[in-house]
Protein backbone atom coordinates (compact mmCIF):
# COMPACT_ATOMS: atom_id res chain seq x y z
CA UNK A 1 0.00 0.00 0.00
CA UNK A 2 1.39 3.47 -1.14
CA UNK A 3 0.40 6.64 0.13
CA UNK A 4 1.52 9.77 -2.21
CA UNK A 5 1.49 13.02 -0.49
CA UNK A 6 2.23 16.33 -2.77
CA UNK A 7 4.77 18.63 -1.68
CA UNK A 8 4.73 21.84 -1.94
CA UNK A 9 8.57 23.48 -2.46
CA UNK A 10 9.44 27.02 -1.61
CA UNK A 11 9.76 29.82 -4.83
CA UNK A 12 12.39 31.36 -4.52
CA UNK A 13 11.97 35.20 -5.79
CA UNK A 14 14.86 37.26 -6.63
CA UNK A 15 13.68 40.95 -6.71
CA UNK A 16 15.45 42.92 -9.41
CA UNK A 17 13.33 45.98 -9.38
CA UNK A 18 9.98 46.95 -8.54
CA UNK A 19 8.27 46.41 -11.49
CA UNK A 20 8.96 42.98 -9.36
CA UNK A 21 7.13 44.08 -5.85
CA UNK A 22 3.62 43.22 -7.01
CA UNK A 23 3.97 40.18 -8.57
CA UNK A 24 5.82 38.86 -5.48
CA UNK A 25 3.64 40.34 -2.92
CA UNK A 26 1.15 37.89 -5.05
CA UNK A 27 3.07 34.87 -5.37
CA UNK A 28 3.92 35.21 -1.16
CA UNK A 29 0.40 35.31 -0.81
CA UNK A 30 -0.41 32.08 -2.78
CA UNK A 31 2.33 30.23 -1.22
CA UNK A 32 1.53 31.35 2.28
CA UNK A 33 -2.04 30.00 1.64
CA UNK A 34 -0.72 26.82 0.56
CA UNK A 35 1.83 26.54 3.34
CA UNK A 36 -1.25 26.93 5.26
CA UNK A 37 -3.87 24.20 3.62
CA UNK A 38 -1.13 21.38 3.95
CA UNK A 39 -0.21 22.66 7.46
CA UNK A 40 -4.06 21.79 8.40
CA UNK A 41 -3.85 18.79 6.13
CA UNK A 42 -1.22 17.18 7.89
CA UNK A 43 -3.32 17.31 11.29
CA UNK A 44 -6.11 15.67 9.67
CA UNK A 45 -4.48 13.07 8.07
CA UNK A 46 -3.72 9.32 9.66
CA UNK A 47 -0.84 7.61 9.35
CA UNK A 48 -0.09 3.82 9.25
CA UNK A 49 1.02 2.80 12.88
CA UNK A 50 1.60 -0.67 12.31
CA UNK A 51 1.05 -3.41 9.46
CA UNK A 52 0.18 -7.24 9.98
CA UNK A 53 0.46 -10.09 7.21
CA UNK A 54 -2.11 -13.04 7.64
CA UNK A 55 -2.45 -16.18 5.90
CA UNK A 56 -5.93 -14.83 3.91
CA UNK A 57 -8.12 -12.36 4.34
CA UNK A 58 -9.09 -11.33 7.87
CA UNK A 59 -13.11 -10.75 8.57
CA UNK A 60 -13.19 -9.73 11.97
CA UNK A 61 -10.65 -7.16 14.21
CA UNK A 62 -11.77 -6.42 17.58
CA UNK A 63 -10.09 -5.51 20.89
CA UNK A 64 -9.37 -2.49 23.49
CA UNK A 65 -7.04 0.33 24.23
CA UNK A 66 -3.73 -1.57 24.87
CA UNK A 67 -4.66 -4.93 22.49
CA UNK A 68 -6.29 -6.31 19.26
CA UNK A 69 -7.21 -9.55 17.85
CA UNK A 70 -7.84 -10.78 13.87
CA UNK A 71 -9.46 -13.65 12.90
CA UNK A 72 -8.97 -14.93 8.96
CA UNK A 73 -11.42 -16.87 7.13
CA UNK A 74 -9.39 -19.78 7.32
CA UNK A 75 -9.92 -19.80 11.14
CA UNK A 76 -6.39 -18.25 12.22
CA UNK A 77 -6.48 -16.21 15.10
CA UNK A 78 -3.81 -14.15 16.54
CA UNK A 79 -3.09 -11.64 19.25
CA UNK A 80 -1.71 -7.93 18.65
CA UNK A 81 0.44 -6.71 21.62
CA UNK A 82 -0.19 -3.05 22.02
CA UNK A 83 -1.59 -3.36 18.68
CA UNK A 84 2.29 -3.60 17.86
CA UNK A 85 3.53 -6.57 17.25
CA UNK A 86 1.50 -10.00 16.53
CA UNK A 87 1.78 -13.32 18.68
CA UNK A 88 1.64 -16.69 17.32
CA UNK A 89 -1.70 -17.59 15.96
CA UNK A 90 -4.22 -20.11 17.04
CA UNK A 91 -5.86 -22.21 14.51
CA UNK A 92 -9.21 -23.17 15.24
CA UNK A 93 -10.20 -25.38 12.50
CA UNK A 94 -13.32 -23.64 11.21
CA UNK A 95 -15.18 -21.91 8.67
CA UNK A 96 -15.44 -18.81 10.74
CA UNK A 97 -18.08 -16.09 10.06
CA UNK A 98 -17.91 -13.95 12.91
CA UNK A 99 -16.00 -12.52 15.65
CA UNK A 100 -17.04 -10.90 18.79
CA UNK A 101 -15.34 -9.67 22.13
CA UNK A 102 -16.94 -9.14 24.83
CA UNK A 103 -17.60 -6.20 26.62
CA UNK A 104 -15.64 -6.56 29.47
CA UNK A 105 -12.79 -7.77 26.81
CA UNK A 106 -11.68 -10.90 28.42
CA UNK A 107 -13.71 -13.43 26.19
CA UNK A 108 -14.04 -13.93 22.49
CA UNK A 109 -16.30 -15.21 20.23
CA UNK A 110 -15.60 -17.25 17.13
CA UNK A 111 -18.78 -18.32 15.36
CA UNK A 112 -18.90 -20.32 12.46
CA UNK A 113 -19.55 -24.39 11.68
CA UNK A 114 -19.59 -24.43 15.72
CA UNK A 115 -19.29 -21.63 18.68
CA UNK A 116 -16.05 -21.41 20.41
CA UNK A 117 -14.87 -19.25 23.34
CA UNK A 118 -11.60 -17.90 23.96
CA UNK A 119 -10.11 -16.02 27.03
CA UNK A 120 -8.09 -13.04 26.04
CA UNK A 121 -4.79 -15.08 26.04
CA UNK A 122 -6.62 -17.06 23.19
CA UNK A 123 -7.11 -20.24 25.38
CA UNK A 124 -9.71 -22.19 24.04
CA UNK A 125 -12.88 -22.27 26.99
CA UNK A 126 -15.09 -24.51 25.33
CA UNK A 127 -17.05 -25.42 22.04
CA UNK A 128 -20.25 -26.20 20.94
CA UNK A 129 -21.60 -27.71 18.00
CA UNK A 130 -24.77 -29.92 17.47
CA UNK A 131 -25.31 -33.63 16.88
CA UNK A 132 -26.82 -32.71 13.29
CA UNK A 133 -24.93 -31.05 11.01
CA UNK A 134 -25.17 -27.32 11.32
CA UNK A 135 -23.58 -23.68 11.47
CA UNK A 136 -23.74 -20.70 13.49
CA UNK A 137 -26.35 -18.50 11.99
CA UNK A 138 -25.93 -15.96 14.73
CA UNK A 139 -24.17 -15.73 18.31
CA UNK A 140 -23.88 -12.86 20.82
CA UNK A 141 -22.60 -11.29 24.23
CA UNK A 142 -25.92 -11.00 26.25
CA UNK A 143 -26.26 -8.47 28.42
CA UNK A 144 -26.64 -11.07 31.62
CA UNK A 145 -23.10 -12.00 30.88
CA UNK A 146 -24.07 -15.30 28.70
CA UNK A 147 -23.88 -16.36 25.35
CA UNK A 148 -27.08 -16.66 23.09
CA UNK A 149 -26.56 -18.24 19.70
CA UNK A 150 -29.05 -19.42 16.50
CA UNK A 151 -28.10 -23.32 15.30
CA UNK A 152 -28.96 -23.23 11.57
CA UNK A 153 -29.73 -27.07 10.31
CA UNK A 154 -28.48 -27.85 7.28
CA UNK A 155 -30.78 -30.48 6.43
CA UNK A 156 -34.07 -28.65 7.01
CA UNK A 157 -33.13 -25.24 7.11
CA UNK A 158 -35.00 -25.49 10.26
CA UNK A 159 -33.43 -22.92 13.54
CA UNK A 160 -32.67 -23.80 17.47
CA UNK A 161 -31.60 -21.05 19.95
CA UNK A 162 -30.01 -21.55 22.79
CA UNK A 163 -28.65 -19.52 25.75
CA UNK A 164 -25.65 -20.53 27.93
CA UNK A 165 -23.82 -18.90 30.46
CA UNK A 166 -19.91 -18.19 30.28
CA UNK A 167 -18.91 -21.78 31.14
CA UNK A 168 -20.46 -22.89 28.12
CA UNK A 169 -23.66 -24.57 30.47
CA UNK A 170 -26.88 -24.88 28.81
CA UNK A 171 -29.25 -22.42 30.01
CA UNK A 172 -32.47 -22.60 27.87
CA UNK A 173 -33.56 -23.18 24.57
CA UNK A 174 -36.49 -23.63 21.77
CA UNK A 175 -36.93 -24.52 18.14
CA UNK A 176 -37.03 -21.09 16.30
CA UNK A 177 -40.78 -21.30 14.17
CA UNK A 178 -40.36 -22.35 10.88
CA UNK A 179 -41.24 -18.86 9.16
CA UNK A 180 -40.95 -20.49 5.69
CA UNK A 181 -37.86 -20.06 3.24
CA UNK A 182 -36.05 -17.15 2.88
CA UNK A 183 -36.54 -15.50 6.54
CA UNK A 184 -33.47 -13.24 7.67
CA UNK A 185 -33.16 -13.57 11.41
CA UNK A 186 -31.10 -10.70 14.04
CA UNK A 187 -30.27 -11.65 17.70
CA UNK A 188 -29.77 -9.12 19.93
CA UNK A 189 -28.07 -8.87 23.16
CA UNK A 190 -31.10 -8.95 25.58
CA UNK A 191 -31.96 -12.95 23.69
CA UNK A 192 -34.69 -10.84 21.42
CA UNK A 193 -34.88 -12.57 18.43
CA UNK A 194 -36.02 -10.37 15.15
CA UNK A 195 -37.56 -12.74 12.25
CA UNK A 196 -38.05 -10.72 8.67
CA UNK A 197 -40.35 -12.82 5.98
CA UNK A 198 -40.01 -11.79 2.53
CA UNK A 199 -43.11 -10.90 2.20
CA UNK A 200 -42.73 -8.36 4.89
CA UNK A 201 -43.87 -9.31 8.02
CA UNK A 202 -41.74 -9.39 11.24
CA UNK A 203 -41.92 -11.17 14.18
CA UNK A 204 -39.71 -10.20 17.79
CA UNK A 205 -39.30 -13.49 20.15
CA UNK A 206 -38.26 -13.46 23.41
CA UNK A 207 -35.62 -15.22 24.67
CA UNK A 208 -38.55 -17.84 25.98
CA UNK A 209 -39.42 -18.38 22.64
CA UNK A 210 -42.90 -16.29 22.85
CA UNK A 211 -43.71 -13.74 20.44
CA UNK A 212 -43.38 -10.43 21.34
CA UNK A 213 -45.10 -8.91 18.64
CA UNK A 214 -46.02 -9.32 14.97
CA UNK A 215 -45.68 -6.53 12.51
CA UNK A 216 -45.64 -4.97 8.82
CA UNK A 217 -43.35 -3.02 6.63
CA UNK A 218 -45.51 -1.30 4.72
CA UNK A 219 -44.99 -1.71 1.11
CA UNK A 220 -47.53 0.21 -0.76
CA UNK A 221 -48.87 -1.05 -4.50
CA UNK A 222 -46.66 -4.17 -3.93
CA UNK A 223 -44.10 -2.07 -5.73
CA UNK A 224 -40.45 -2.23 -3.67
CA UNK A 225 -38.24 -5.31 -2.77
CA UNK A 226 -35.15 -6.36 -1.35
CA UNK A 227 -36.83 -6.31 2.08
CA UNK A 228 -33.73 -5.41 4.62
CA UNK A 229 -33.97 -5.47 8.28
CA UNK A 230 -31.20 -4.17 11.31
CA UNK A 231 -31.49 -4.15 14.83
CA UNK A 232 -29.67 -1.87 17.25
CA UNK A 233 -27.43 -3.40 19.97
CA UNK A 234 -29.96 -2.58 22.99
CA UNK A 235 -32.50 -4.79 20.86
CA UNK A 236 -35.08 -2.12 21.30
CA UNK A 237 -34.78 -0.31 17.71
CA UNK A 238 -35.62 -1.93 14.46
CA UNK A 239 -34.94 -0.39 10.95
CA UNK A 240 -36.53 -1.45 7.75
CA UNK A 241 -36.88 -1.09 4.20
CA UNK A 242 -36.96 -2.12 0.54
CA UNK A 243 -33.83 -2.24 -0.82
CA UNK A 244 -35.17 -1.91 -5.12
CA UNK A 245 -38.35 -0.98 -7.10
CA UNK A 246 -39.73 -4.17 -9.04
CA UNK A 247 -39.91 -1.73 -12.02
CA UNK A 248 -36.10 -1.03 -12.07
CA UNK A 249 -36.77 3.11 -11.82
CA UNK A 250 -35.38 5.81 -9.65
CA UNK A 251 -37.52 6.67 -6.75
CA UNK A 252 -38.11 6.83 -3.20
CA UNK A 253 -37.07 4.01 -0.58
CA UNK A 254 -38.84 4.64 2.63
CA UNK A 255 -37.38 3.51 5.92
CA UNK A 256 -39.59 2.60 8.67
CA UNK A 257 -38.44 2.66 12.50
CA UNK A 258 -39.97 0.30 14.78
CA UNK A 259 -39.58 -0.34 18.56
CA UNK A 260 -39.54 -4.42 19.45
CA UNK A 261 -43.35 -4.22 20.28
CA UNK A 262 -43.88 -2.81 16.42
CA UNK A 263 -44.79 0.56 17.44
CA UNK A 264 -43.82 2.99 14.14
CA UNK A 265 -41.52 5.36 15.43
CA UNK A 266 -40.22 7.16 13.03
CA UNK A 267 -39.68 7.16 8.98
CA UNK A 268 -36.89 8.04 7.43
CA UNK A 269 -36.72 9.31 3.71
CA UNK A 270 -34.08 7.47 1.26
CA UNK A 271 -33.72 7.32 -2.13
CA UNK A 272 -32.88 4.37 -4.78
CA UNK A 273 -28.85 6.11 -4.60
CA UNK A 274 -28.79 4.56 -0.96
CA UNK A 275 -30.25 1.70 -1.16
CA UNK A 276 -27.95 -0.23 2.00
CA UNK A 277 -28.90 -0.42 5.70
CA UNK A 278 -26.84 -1.15 8.63
CA UNK A 279 -26.61 -0.98 12.63
CA UNK A 280 -24.07 1.11 14.44
CA UNK A 281 -23.99 0.70 17.97
CA UNK A 282 -27.48 2.05 18.91
CA UNK A 283 -26.96 4.25 15.29
CA UNK A 284 -28.37 3.54 12.13
CA UNK A 285 -26.83 3.82 8.68
CA UNK A 286 -28.57 4.36 5.26
CA UNK A 287 -25.82 4.22 2.55
CA UNK A 288 -24.80 4.07 -0.99
CA UNK A 289 -24.13 7.61 -2.90
CA UNK A 290 -24.21 9.11 0.52
CA UNK A 291 -24.17 7.94 3.94
CA UNK A 292 -26.42 8.96 6.11
CA UNK A 293 -26.56 8.14 9.87
CA UNK A 294 -29.73 8.05 12.28
CA UNK A 295 -30.08 8.16 16.11
CA UNK A 296 -32.84 5.76 17.76
CA UNK A 297 -35.49 8.32 16.95
CA UNK A 298 -34.98 8.72 13.54
CA UNK A 299 -32.73 12.15 14.00
CA UNK A 300 -30.37 12.51 11.03
CA UNK A 301 -26.90 12.91 13.31
CA UNK A 302 -24.36 12.78 10.07
CA UNK A 303 -24.73 13.04 6.25
CA UNK A 304 -21.34 12.37 4.33
CA UNK A 305 -20.55 12.26 0.74
CA UNK A 306 -17.59 12.35 -1.71
CA UNK A 307 -18.01 13.19 -5.54
CA UNK A 308 -17.58 10.31 -7.83
CA UNK A 309 -17.30 7.82 -4.73
CA UNK A 310 -19.53 5.06 -3.09
CA UNK A 311 -20.20 4.50 0.60
CA UNK A 312 -19.38 0.48 1.16
CA UNK A 313 -18.36 0.02 4.72
CA UNK A 314 -18.45 1.82 7.71
CA UNK A 315 -17.76 1.18 11.27
CA UNK A 316 -17.72 3.17 15.47
CA UNK A 317 -16.15 2.96 18.46
CA UNK A 318 -15.76 5.56 21.10
CA UNK A 319 -18.06 8.28 19.68
CA UNK A 320 -16.15 7.88 15.91
CA UNK A 321 -17.46 7.13 13.26
CA UNK A 322 -15.33 5.37 10.16
CA UNK A 323 -16.79 5.55 6.62
CA UNK A 324 -15.51 3.82 3.62
CA UNK A 325 -15.53 5.38 0.32
CA UNK A 326 -14.76 3.28 -3.08
CA UNK A 327 -14.37 5.44 -6.23
CA UNK A 328 -16.93 4.84 -9.22
CA UNK A 329 -14.51 3.03 -11.99
CA UNK A 330 -14.13 -0.02 -13.89
CA UNK A 331 -10.66 0.35 -13.29
CA UNK A 332 -8.85 -3.16 -11.58
CA UNK A 333 -7.22 -0.68 -9.15
CA UNK A 334 -10.22 0.97 -7.02
CA UNK A 335 -9.25 4.41 -5.24
CA UNK A 336 -10.26 4.33 -1.31
CA UNK A 337 -11.07 7.42 1.06
CA UNK A 338 -11.18 6.75 4.16
CA UNK A 339 -12.61 9.75 6.26
CA UNK A 340 -13.18 9.28 10.15
CA UNK A 341 -16.30 11.95 11.88
CA UNK A 342 -16.60 13.08 15.86
CA UNK A 343 -20.02 12.00 15.71
CA UNK A 344 -20.43 15.00 19.05
CA UNK A 345 -19.30 18.11 16.62
CA UNK A 346 -20.30 15.68 13.97
CA UNK A 347 -17.02 17.21 11.96
CA UNK A 348 -14.37 15.27 9.74
CA UNK A 349 -11.16 15.08 12.10
CA UNK A 350 -9.16 12.16 9.98
CA UNK A 351 -8.56 11.39 6.54
CA UNK A 352 -6.43 8.51 4.23
CA UNK A 353 -6.64 7.69 0.87
CA UNK A 354 -5.04 4.86 -0.96
CA UNK A 355 -5.30 2.91 -4.26
CA UNK A 356 -5.94 -0.88 -3.87
CA UNK A 357 -6.45 -3.91 -5.91
CA UNK A 358 -8.29 -6.12 -3.02
CA UNK A 359 -11.69 -5.54 -1.69
CA UNK A 360 -11.08 -3.10 1.72
CA UNK A 361 -12.92 -3.14 4.73
CA UNK A 362 -12.45 -0.64 7.73
CA UNK A 363 -12.91 -1.65 11.37
CA UNK A 364 -12.80 1.38 14.21
CA UNK A 365 -11.52 0.61 17.36
CA UNK A 366 -10.48 1.43 20.58
CA UNK A 367 -7.54 4.07 21.17
CA UNK A 368 -8.39 6.08 17.74
CA UNK A 369 -7.48 3.47 15.52
CA UNK A 370 -8.94 2.44 12.25
CA UNK A 371 -7.93 -0.91 10.66
CA UNK A 372 -8.29 -1.50 7.13
CA UNK A 373 -8.15 -5.44 5.74
CA UNK A 374 -6.93 -5.96 2.97
CA UNK A 375 -6.04 -9.57 0.98
CA UNK A 376 -3.57 -10.76 3.44
CA UNK A 377 -3.03 -8.53 6.18
CA UNK A 378 -4.40 -5.17 7.55
CA UNK A 379 -2.87 -1.98 8.60
CA UNK A 380 -3.29 0.13 12.05
CA UNK A 381 -4.01 3.40 10.88
CA UNK A 382 -3.73 6.50 14.01
CA UNK A 383 -3.73 10.37 13.89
Amino acid sequence: MKKTVKSHGLLHITLQNQRWLAAFILVAATLGAMTLWALRGKETTLHVASQFKTNDYPIGIVGTQDQGYALTATGQIFALRGWASQSEGVELGDNPTSFTLSTSGKYLLVAGQRLTLLDDALHQKWSRQTTAPSVVEQAVFTITGGVAVVYSFLKDQSRQFVMYDIAGKYQEGYTVPDFGRGSQISLVRSGTLVVTLESGTIYTVSPQGKVIAKFTVPNPGQKLAGLVTVVDDSGTRILAGYGRSILGTPGSLPRYLFDQTGKKIAQISATSDNPDLRALGNDFLTFGRTAEIFDKDGKQLLSASKLNFNAIDASMSDGECALLFQEQSTSQTAVYFLGIYDMKTRALVHQWSMAESDEVRVFQLPGMRSALALGSGFSILTP
